[in-house]
């Protein structure tokens, strides 16, 4: 019997996706919200939609977000999407029954790739080392956010993920 699944969410108007049971292998994809400029109310409809799917056709038991990371550069409606996903995720989990939980995303990419600064280019490197092949990066930061998530909260399937010393995989 298969473990209870982890949904995990790298948040934006790309949204990466990450999804699956600690014992198994995730399935993954990157989900492109429209481009609605102002208006939130469409770009948060269609959020709701896709996660509302997602958690009927999945069932996880867990769902986890990267935290909103909002730069100084980005502008104000960016800022309030952003938040906004955040935001509904946590709302649509506590309607739903799912756990919800929040990750920052230097510690996962830290964990991931070896580097809290890792690029792009470096979270798509450490998916290939785990034979996923991620379209882009924000399925390669979902994936990392799945394993990591996968690593902390089943440990026992989580080692597979764990860095050596020298920053390789060990498994």
């Amino acid at each position: 019997m298969a473990l209870p699944k982890i949904l995990a969410l790298d948040l934006a108007t790309k949204t990466g996706w990450a999804v699956g049971s600690p014992d198994s292998e995730p399935r993954y994809g990157t989900k492109v919200l429209p481009s609605t400029y102002e208006d939130i109310g469409r770009f948060a409809a269609a959020y709701n939609e896709w996660l509302l799917d997602m958690i009927t056709l999945e069932s996880p038991a867990l769902i986890v977000f990267e935290a909103p990371i909002l730069a100084g550069q980005t502008t104000l409606t960016t800022a309030r999407k952003l938040g906004g996903l955040a935001w509904h995720t946590e709302f649509v989990c506590n309607l739903r029954q799912v756990r919800c939980a929040e990750h920052h995303l230097q510690s996962v990419k830290k964990f991931f790739a070896g580097s809290g600064c890792a690029d792009k280019t470096a979270m798509i490197e450490a998916a290939r080392r785990h034979g996923w092949d991620p379209k882009d990066d924000n399925a390669a930061d979902a994936l990392g956010l799945w394993a990591c998530t996968v690593h902390e909260k089943a440990p026992q399937h989580g080692k597979r993920f764990a860095l050596g010393a020298l920053g390789v995989r060990t498994a």
